[in-house]
């Protein structure tokens, strides 16, 4: 009979040879392959040709504008209130101020007009306000008397007798108009 003998040693080594064949060329087209996708994926940029032209005008000077307070604020009292721990008042335009403290707070009446100084501005809106002045109050004329059993108009200046149905409506006040004449109205 005869024998078939078979030599392992070489075919390990046509194995061994074999892989590191398949893995030179498997690392060989990864590097290929990553060189080309990073050559693929960078974008080619336009080529900008310039021309002649006229000098381009010098830019305008960037206006950066001033604080905004403090600032003067003009405003009529519609009403007065204590909100979240502010002295609030609002405005007849609908603006809300925050008043510094109590004692200008409290000196502060509806319908008459003040001037007072911005100092700054809450996240809200409200506008924070200090050195609050009086320009103007309210017109409070004319003004009526019930004196005598009679009626009296007064308007600052003057003062006429009217009927009762002209005082409907009206604040009526009891009692003598000032500069009140008594003698002229009881000759009549």
């Amino acid at each position: 009979m005869s024998q078939i003998i078979i030599e392992t040693d070489a075919i390990k080594k046509a194995t061994l040879y074999f892989f590191a064949l398949v893995g030179i060329v498997a690392m060989v087209s990864m590097i290929a392959l990553s060189t080309m996708d990073h050559f693929s994926s960078r974008q080619v940029q336009p080529v900008i040709v310039p021309e002649v032209a006229a000098p381009t005008p010098a830019p305008a000077p960037t206006i950066v504008p001033a604080s905004a307070y403090p600032s003067v604020l003009e405003f009529t009292v519609l009403s007065t209130t204590v909100s979240n721990g502010h002295y609030t008042v609002y405005t007849t335009t609908g603006q809300t101020l925050y008043m510094p403290d109590y004692a200008s707070w409290n000196s502060l009446w509806p319908r008459h007009s003040y001037i007072g100084t911005i100092t700054g501005a809450e996240t809200n809106g409200a506008l924070d306000i200090s050195t609050i002045n009086l320009i103007s109050t309210p017109s409070s004329y004319p003004l009526y008397y019930h004196y005598n059993l009679n009626y009296y108009q007064y308007d600052g200046r003057t003062i006429d007798p009217v009927a009762w149905k002209e005082t409907l409506g009206h604040q009526v006040i009891e009692g003598r108009p000032p500069h009140f004449p008594e003698e002229e109205f009881y000759q009549s």
